[in-house]
């Protein structure tokens, strides 16, 4: 992603439609990513290498997440 970082795509795409729900996924270990404050939330990381099942998992913990109430 020249110019952008996954936090800035994230915001982009939420700005236009704030529903959508952002899974970053890093080769650093979620420890680190938390700590630069790259990733507000381990709810919504995954580290690098994954499985299809770990991804899977992250993907329904970010579709239970309960909905923004405006």
């Amino acid at each position: 992603m020249p110019g952008m970082s996954g936090p800035d795509v994230a915001r982009a795409l939420t700005a236009v439609r704030e529903e959508t729900r952002v899974l970053y996924t890093s080769g650093y270990t979620d420890d680190a990513v938390l700590k630069r404050g790259i990733v507000a939330s381990e709810a919504s990381f995954i580290q690098k290498p994954f499985t299809a099942t770990g991804l899977a998992g992250k993907v329904r913990d970010l579709l239970d997440l309960p909905r923004r109430q405006d």
